[in-house]
């Protein structure tokens, strides 16, 4: 049987770091990008794994890379598209920059790495495509305004592919993690600061404080992992795949709860 390999983006920490490791433990080899190679040693060291520099915002160097880690590993079974942060504030306070590099990163550095692998799979018959979504994918979080966008985004994107790549054995997966244990929320979260004059200072400081309670109690970053790899190698039309407890659960009170009860509760737990 031949070896799978794997491409993956944001590979330097959380998710993407764990999905490396789970994917050699299982016999696979992983072309494993990051901005910054050299801040992971640990992964310099790591058997079955070829690391790359690579900036998802940056298209022609995405276009490059893809073409070369295909050269370099033979061939490419699946696509992880996971590089990504959160930017959390008031929108109001959400310069047009901010706003851009959200979305940028999250869905733009997406579609760059699909349409860059696109012809490649096409004609190598056969493909998986795994891009990270999220609850706020599916649910919309206070203060979490435009990082809820840009994974709302990612999941029409996907459920939109999953149609016009299925001719040419191509599938596509969302893993959808609830809070994990990884810098999401901290070094990899960008705040958006309104000044006191917008008059969100009392909803600020009830919804952060709220969110550091609930990542106190999120799950270890090997679910997520684990779920990526459930959702490279099953078969079968299965598009979305909740990643964790929390996630599950959440996922299924909003598929069994009213939209306006699911919003009358959150509205007394978060609002001031």
């Amino acid at each position: 049987m031949s070896i799978k390999k794997a491409f993956i983006t944001g590979a330097s920490s959380g998710i993407g770091l764990a999905t490396v490791q789970h994917l050699v433990e299982k016999g696979w080899e992983v072309a494993a990008t990051l901005r910054r190679p050299d801040a992971v040693p640990e992964l310099q060291q790591q058997s079955g794994v070829r690391i790359y520099a690579l900036d998802v915002c940056d298209s022609q160097q995405v276009k490059e890379l893809v073409q070369q880690a295909w050269q370099d590993m033979g061939h490419i079974d699946v696509v992880i598209n996971n590089a990504g942060y959160g930017a959390i504030g008031p929108f109001e306070a959400a310069s047009e920059e901010a706003v851009a590099r959200q979305m940028d990163t999250n869905y733009m550095g997406t579609v760059r790495v699909i349409q860059a692998f696109l012809p490649l799979l096409k004609a190598q018959k056969s493909g998986v495509i795994i891009n990270l979504s999220s609850i706020a994918g599916r649910l919309g979080f206070p203060l979490y305004n435009i990082y809820n966008a840009s994974k709302f985004a990612v999941e029409g994107l996907t459920e939109s592919l999953y149609y016009e790549l299925h001719p040419f054995n191509i599938a596509v997966r969302l893993v959808e993690p609830g809070p994990i244990k990884t810098e999401f929320n901290g070094r990899s979260k960008q705040e958006v600061v309104a000044p006191d004059h917008l008059g969100y200072e009392a909803l600020t400081t009830k919804v952060l404080g709220f969110y550091d309670q609930m990542f106190q109690h999120a799950e270890e970053v090997d679910v997520v992992a684990r779920t990526i790899y459930r959702a490279a190698t099953r078969k079968g039309s299965r598009i979305r795949y909740p990643a964790g407890r929390n996630a599950q659960l959440l996922l299924l009170l909003n598929k069994l709860t009213p939209g306006a009860w699911l919003r009358r509760i959150s509205r007394a737990i978060l609002l001031p």
